[in-house]
């Protein structure tokens, strides 16, 4: 079925021409758009209740086996209505489809180096607190979930896990068995610390979107995804994390940096997974190869153990 016959069939643009115009795609290690096609929409309908314009998002099939796309786009909506993300215009789970409000032409995908500006991180990290207030989020789950889910979905495949996979799990196990033993209290948070997930406005104003893994979880997990990006050496980071939490304690700082390494691992395992159902597209194999040495470096820290024993 073709995008055009897709919108077509749940109600989108069901008259008029409609020029549907594909969208950039980054290079890894960053995968914007791989899990899905994206297109700025046309439609000369005067009185058409979505606009002239709207920025369609088409998942692609594989990413329903690791995405709750009830879930996520409730997440979405949500996150529109608040002002945090695009408004969404058209939300329909059952076909993967999300029609949402065009920043074409007046906004850009953030990358690292915005962020080597205070004002911007403070800008950032706000976007990000203000998730924790919204009532569209469904889903509840950690990291440490999320790396179960995936360890099933590639055993089913078959796909290749590095040999030193073993070990990697092996090594974090304690400190996930610690903070989860430790406890916390659940707040919505979007969850996904890439850069290229945040739209930055001709206005300087921000959005998130890509709500994939958008769930009901510990904060400090959002924090350690946002960390792990922007900021990946110890010394820049405490000025972050105090920024994000409002103030800085060692023990939470650590489990922090430990959810950004196992949050490299769940990236570096979905990335694994696509790969193996969808071979020859360089963009999943690159994106995983990238997390795992992420995650191998977190965890090889001579450093990491005093993390574990801190939290």
């Amino acid at each position: 079925m073709t995008v055009r016959n897709l919108l077509s069939d749940i109600g989108v643009w069901t008259t008029g021409d409609v020029v549907l115009d594909a969208g950039p795609t980054m290079a890894s290690p960053s995968w914007w758009g791989a899990d899905s096609e994206r297109y700025s929409g046309r439609a000369d309908i005067a009185d058409d209740a979505v606009g002239n314009a709207a920025f369609v998002k088409v998942m692609e099939s594989q990413a329903r086996d690791y995405v709750d796309f009830g879930a996520t786009f409730s997440a979405a909506t949500a996150a529109g209505d608040a002002g945090i993300g695009p408004k969404v215009f058209i939300s329909d789970a059952d076909s993967g489809v999300l029609v949402m409000e065009d920043f074409t032409g007046i906004s850009s995908t953030a990358t690292l180096d915005l962020f080597d500006e205070d004002a911007n991180v403070e800008k950032l990290v706000a976007l990000r607190k203000s998730v924790h207030g919204l009532a569209g989020v469904t889903r509840r789950a950690s990291v440490f979930d999320d790396l179960a889910v995936m360890q099933g979905l590639i055993a089913k495949v078959g796909g290749a896990l590095p040999a030193v996979f073993d070990w990697m799990l092996r090594t974090l196990a304690p400190a996930q068995a610690r903070i989860e033993c430790a406890g916390f209290d659940a707040v919505p948070c979007h969850g996904d610390g890439n850069v290229s997930n945040i739209l930055v406005l001709d206005d300087g104003s921000m959005r998130l979107v890509d709500w994939d893994v958008v769930a009901l979880m510990d904060p400090l997990q959002d924090i350690g995804a946002l960390l792990a990006e922007i900021r990946p050496f110890d010394s820049d980071a405490r000025e972050v994390f105090e920024m994000a939490w409002g103030s800085f304690d060692s023990a939470l700082f650590d489990r922090a940096r430990i959810y950004g390494i196992a949050d490299s691992l769940r990236w570096a395992l979905i990335g694994l997974y696509c790969d193996a159902v969808k071979p020859g597209t360089h963009e999943y194999s690159k994106f995983s190869d990238w997390q795992f040495l992420r995650a191998r470096a977190g965890l090889r820290d001579p450093h990491f153990d005093d993390r574990v024993r801190n939290i």
